[in-house]
């Protein structure tokens, strides 16, 4: 590679690093002068280093228009400091040195240009003899006014937004003192020195990331520039591993050259154990978090890339695997924020009182521990983080919060962030102290407080969850015994009517075994209820194929005898159905009893067996009350609603949950004063020949 390539590339590199740059600006700024002239100043380097590159690459001689394009990139420069201690609020406003240094730096640009547009040898002739080159003089000349106007503008911010322009400083006499420093040895040489021109582009192309950073810094120069954190953490290990191995390299050659016959002994074992120390350092978790907080507090505006910790929060949250509780990836999720190696998280339970959930490498007393009511109180209103640290040192900080001892004991316990949900407190999490001694302030709090709230929000909607798990439990076992106690006032009823018999047919044979069969099913039809509360609210299904006929002969038999307006009639006599013939029927015969007990002295009850579409039709028809539409619509099928003295409510319901299991539907049509008709449809086994019985007017529910 020859020294014009060289020289190419370097100020190749400078044009193309400020045409980035430069880019940056223009697409994101809007109006403000400290924008533009940060625009133009790119402009002009990059405009620069372009006529320099072409210089070297071209072979033609162009210093001239260099040398110009030079100083219009020196007066750019200089022009932008100037606009960002006049527009920008980080002085206090020009000062008369100010104007009178600006006002000077123009007068030297001027002549500068005129000395390089009329040729040095024209200009010598008005000057001094001995006196030095005057386009070198007044070039060096510019770089030191540029290095006074750095000092200027650092000297005169004010120190509370020094922060934001010191990476512009540092880039910017950087650039300035490297300029006075090739020129004052041009003037000592009486020529420019090549190698220094050479990397001259490429020593410019280094300031541009400090300038960008400063930018980052100032929103008013209307420049968004996103540096990866994670790029910087990673680029800084890099340069710091870098600079580390060149260093322990360095001193294993003096171990090889001057340790004599084991000097290559000595730099064997040194190297080893140098990089095992790197190795240590690289993948400790507190060099790594101290490293962090160096970089957030020294190259970003903000701490912390929100995005990405708001990601990473919603990820540890969202993770599952591993089978870690809600407790505990809540208590990883916001420990990691500050790096933060143990936890422990407490739920309220009851007023001023927790109960430990979970700990994470934490040792906390466990139970349900009791706090003051102003800990509660100042973590409601104020809704902030308590620095344990701070509360020793400056407790007036804090509105005299007491801070129980079972928590200060807890030993390094460091941080209490509240879990806020519906501005009461739910409970709170304890940080321990981070890996590296770390400062935190107000956007700590602030980010903490917030991921606090969202922590909550899964806390209360898993307690909610299991609330209404147990809650459903405990309806699911209710529903159910309030069927048995549907079912148990069935037989109570059977048995009273027997007994009520009993003193006039006592002595009747045919009495007695009716008695005793009566009996009987009333001791399995009880045992079958117990079966069912002891199933914990699962159904216990004893599905088989049930022929309907006989099925309803004996039910309408055994009603007939002790009622005589029940009929049944039907001209089917194989078709049949699946289904629990205990429960379908208990169905038939209390959808019979309620027919019975709408209808008066004089009235009529129809049992029908019909077939219609594959299905097996049951109807059960009465020429009673009836009921209105409403009614059979609102009330008619919801559970706990009766007109009956002494009824629970549930019969209809539990019949039509009943039919619906077996994949059948109920229908009802029934008018005031006119009776009810209940048609009940079940999937037959066989169909029959029957015709198709017309069922207008019926409602389907």
């Amino acid at each position: 590679m020859t020294f014009a390539d060289i020289g190419f590339i370097s100020y190749a590199t400078s044009a193309f690093a400020f045409l980035v740059l430069m880019m940056l600006t223009l697409v994101s700024w809007r109006s403000g002068p400290v924008g533009a002239w940060l625009v133009a100043a790119c402009a002009a380097t990059m405009v620069w280093s372009l006529a320099a590159a072409y210089n070297f690459w071209s072979g033609h001689d162009l210093t001239t228009l260099v040398a110009v394009l030079e100083i219009l990139r020196t007066a750019g420069w200089m022009a932008f400091l100037s606009a960002v201690l006049f527009f920008s609020p980080v002085s206090g406003g020009l000062t008369t040195h100010w104007r009178i240094l600006t006002g000077s730096v123009a007068f030297i640009c001027l002549t500068a240009v005129f000395c390089e547009i009329s040729g040095k040898e024209n200009v010598r002739n008005f000057l001094p003899g001995g006196f030095p080159d005057p386009a070198l003089f007044t070039r060096l000349l510019l770089s030191v006014a540029g290095i006074m106007l750095v000092e200027n503008l650092f000297r005169n911010s004010r120190r509370e937004h020094r922060w934001g322009i010191k990476f512009l400083c540092f880039g910017a006499a950087g650039m300035f003192a490297y300029d006075f420093f090739m020129y004052s040895d041009a003037l000592l040489f009486y020529r420019v020195n090549d190698d220094l021109d050479a990397s001259r582009g490429v020593i410019n192309a280094l300031i541009v990331p400090l300038i960008a950073l400063s930018a980052r810094r100032n929103p008013q120069w209307s420049i968004d520039v996103f540096v990866s954190r994670h790029a910087i953490f990673h680029s800084a290990t890099l340069i710091g591993a870098g600079v580390y191995l060149l260093s322990m390299a360095a001193v294993g050659f003096y171990l090889r050259e001057f340790g004599g016959e084991l000097g290559s002994v000595f730099q064997t074992v040194f190297l080893f154990f140098a990089i095992i120390c790197m190795a240590l350092v690289v993948f400790s978790g507190a060099f790594r978090a101290r490293l962090k907080d160096i970089i957030s507090q020294n190259f970003f505006s903000h701490k912390y890339d929100y995005r990405d910790e708001w990601l990473r929060f919603i990820s540890t949250f969202s993770l599952t695997e591993g089978g870690l509780s809600l407790p505990r990836r809540v208590m990883e999720g916001i420990a990691n924020i500050v790096e933060s190696p143990e936890s422990a998280v407490w739920a309220a339970d009851g007023a001023d009182r927790f109960n430990l959930l979970e700990t994470w490498n934490m040792v906390a007393p466990k139970g349900v521990q009791s706090t003051d009511p102003s800990f509660v109180r100042f973590l409601e209103e104020e809704q902030t983080v308590i620095n344990l640290s701070e509360l020793a040192s400056a407790p007036e900080t804090y509105s005299d919060v007491v801070v129980p001892a079972w928590i200060s004991d807890i030993p390094r316990a460091w941080l209490i962030v509240p879990l806020l949900h519906h501005e009461r407190l739910h409970g709170f999490l304890l940080l321990a102290q981070p890996r590296a001694p770390r400062s935190v302030n107000r956007e700590d709090y602030v980010l903490l407080a917030t991921v606090g709230r969202q922590a909550a929000s899964y806390l209360a909607e898993r307690a909610s969850a299991r609330a209404l798990a147990e809650a459903q439990q405990f309806d699911e076992f209710n529903r159910r015994f309030a069927f048995v106690l549907h079912d148990i006032k069935n037989l109570v009823s059977q048995l009273s009517l027997l007994v009520q018999n009993a003193e006039k047919h006592k002595n009747n044979p045919a009495f007695q075994d009716d008695m005793l069969e009566t009996v009987e099913e009333s001791v399995d039809k009880m045992n079958a209820l117990l079966v069912r509360l002891h199933a914990g609210g699962k159904e216990v299904a004893v599905n088989a194929i049930v022929v309907l006929k006989p099925l309803l002969q004996k039910i309408v038999n055994s009603v007939a005898e002790r009622n005589r307006k029940l009929t049944f009639e039907t001209s089917l006599s194989g078709i049949a159905v699946v289904a629990d013939e205990e429960r379908l029927r208990a169905v038939i015969a209390h959808l019979i009893d309620n027919a019975l007990e709408a209808t008066t002295d004089g009235g009529r009850v129809a049992v029908r067996l019909l077939a219609r579409g594959g299905d097996a039709i049951l109807e059960v028809a009465d020429n009673g009350t009836g009921m209105d539409e409403e009614f059979i619509r609102n009330e008619l099928f919801r559970p706990f609603r009766t007109t009956k003295e002494g009824g629970f409510g549930i019969g209809v319901y539990e019949s039509r949950e009943f039919v619906r299991e077996l994949g059948g539907r109920m229908e009802v049509v029934s008018a005031r004063d006119q009776g009810t008709t209940i048609r009940v449809s079940l999937p037959a086994m066989q169909s029959a020949n029957d015709a198709d019985i017309g069922l207008r007017g019926i409602e389907v529910l």
